[in-house]
């Protein structure tokens, strides 16, 4: 082929390519680590508002009752994996403690969820999430009982998702992290978006049909059971990765909602009537 026809072939394309329409911002992101809760009472802010949690437990019908003792149980421990205490300092890092136990083998679960500290009724709450959620991130120490977690989200839309964090036969703190499908719908096409569509629910801790419940029976000397040693999981600073990308815009604030509350709240306009004229 001739230098000229190569010449003309090349203006060509170059020509197509420069008429293309350019999104300069397509595949921009910026990705931000957040703690969602430490455990340690410390809060968690979201757009200069903070969030107190308690958390608590709940689980199926065969929870082993023992007299007074009635499983599960959590407590806040002073305790966390290596990684984790160094960081903290002499204050050292908390976890949540959760003791179980069942009363037969099975498909047996334990939620454990969020409330708000100052909510005294302890009405489950959801924690806020920022952008669009691509990973999930827990330490849990194990004690090698085929058992298994879930996390669980809601979208923008309402719609619960179930996150498999994985198996926690092994020993020991590791820490779970799980990517979350970029196809659940996060942030709002229409806007003014909600800015807080989308949120955690809570765990859930599922014991393996073919495993143990607990960990061990004390027996007095003619046979009777005194007491169920329970199993133990720990749980310890949870965080997410998300993408908080937001394109920029002339009128990007008004897809703010506190921004749209604030302007027709009367500080920013006359009302419906004056603006027809009545």
């Amino acid at each position: 082929m001739r230098t000229g026809n190569l010449r003309a072939i090349f203006c060509i394309v170059l020509a197509n390519l420069i008429s293309l329409p350019v999104f300069s911002d397509a595949g921009t992101v910026e990705m931000e680590s957040r703690i969602l809760d430490k455990f340690d009472g410390s809060p968690y802010v979201v757009d200069g508002e903070e969030y107190h949690y308690t958390w608590k437990v709940a689980a199926s019908k065969f929870a082993t009752k023992t007299g007074e003792q009635a499983f599960p149980v959590i407590n806040v421990i002073t305790t966390g994996p290596t990684a984790l205490t160094r960081m903290a300092g002499d204050t050292g890092a908390k976890s949540l403690g959760i003791q179980g136990a069942f009363d037969r083998t099975g498909f047996n679960w334990i939620d454990i969820y969020p409330t708000r500290t100052d909510d005294a009724d302890g009405t489950p709450a959801e924690i806020p999430l920022l952008g669009r959620t691509r990973f999930l991130d827990v330490w849990v120490w194990g004690s090698n009982l085929n058992y298994r977690l879930e996390a669980y989200i809601r979208d923008n839309r309402g719609v619960m998702h179930v996150i498999p964090m994985g198996s926690l036969r092994y020993t020991g703190w590791k820490n779970l992290r799980s990517a979350v499908p970029t196809g659940i719908p996060m942030v709002s096409n229409v806007i003014p978006r909600s800015t807080h569509s989308t949120s955690f629910v809570k765990f859930r801790l599922w014991t393996d049909p073919k495993e143990r419940t607990y960990v061990d029976i004390e027996r007095d000397k003619v046979g009777k059971i005194t007491r169920i040693v329970p199993f133990y999981v720990y749980l310890s600073q949870l965080k997410v990765l998300s993408d908080i990308y937001e394109t920029i815009y002339d009128g990007d604030e008004l897809a703010n909602p506190k921004v749209t509350t604030r302007l027709w709240s009367g500080a920013g306009g006359d009302g419906g009537a004056a603006a027809q004229g009545q």
